[in-house]
């Protein structure tokens, strides 16, 4: 009988142990967050891209638009050729922000641009507006009510820059960490990613247009969560998270 006993109470704390792990390493409940109000906004642009400081002083810019061909543009004093209505990324198309539950150290921050085809130089482009970012926060919750992974983020870029006056574009597009925590036993990695950008405006006026997309996996011995959120931002100026 004593046997018996013995034998119960060990099945008994094995299953009440499973339980234990199963609440603690399931998560049940997903939040996510606007939390902007309470980090500072940006002043200043941040990262770098592929784009020479200045080089105005070596020769003009001549902006062109899709109807019109470099060829039959007389330009005897080497002008720069920018065709204003195509618009390409000058940057990243997909980088790591969180790997291993840690923000992945970069000293020269990893941006995407919506810019003109043709400009290698920032001092071709003029009147830009300040910065503008927003904050997120999510939160991964188990069965205890315990937040197992909190990762605050920060989406931010720099609008409204025009190459001879003619266009409004996109630059220092990124995701920033503001803060993570990740429980023990938990795993978690977030990774940006550009998928496209584009002209929302006319060959005469264009205004540049870009999806950002940030994604993330949250993961434990019971649990593997994957998500996406999505942003819309413009070279208006606009900014929206996308349902």
């Amino acid at each position: 009988m004593i046997r018996i006993l013995a034998a119960l109470a060990l099945v008994l704390g094995a299953s009440q142990a499973m339980a234990m792990d199963e609440a603690y390493f399931k998560i049940t409940k997903v939040t996510v967050k606007e939390v902007t109000e309470q980090y500072p906004q940006m002043d200043t642009m941040v990262g770098k891209s592929n784009l020479a400081q200045d080089c105005s002083s070596q020769r003009p810019l001549k902006a062109l638009r899709g109807n019109e061909q470099a060829s039959n543009v007389v330009d005897p004093l080497g002008a720069i050729e920018v065709f204003v209505d195509q618009i390409i990324n000058i940057g990243k198309k997909v980088w790591a922000i969180i790997d291993a539950g840690r923000p992945v150290v970069n000293l020269q921050m990893d941006v995407a641009n919506a810019l003109p085809k043709g400009v290698t130089c920032w001092s071709d482009l003029s009147g830009w507006n300040i910065p503008r970012s927003k904050v997120y926060q999510v939160v991964y919750e188990n069965g205890f009510g315990m937040a197992v992974v909190d990762y605050t983020y920060r989406v931010t870029f720099t609008a409204g820059g025009g190459a001879d006056g003619v266009g409004q574009y996109i630059t220092n597009a990124t995701f920033m960490p503001a803060n993570v925590e990740v429980g023990w036993g938990f795993e978690f990695a977030a990774n940006a990613e550009i998928p496209s950008v584009f002209n929302t405006g006319t060959s005469q006026a264009p205004v540049a247009g870009m999806q950002m997309n940030m994604k993330w996996m949250a993961k434990s011995p019971m649990t593997h969560a994957v998500a996406t959120e999505s942003f819309y931002v413009g070279g208006n100026n606009q900014m929206k998270k996308l349902q």
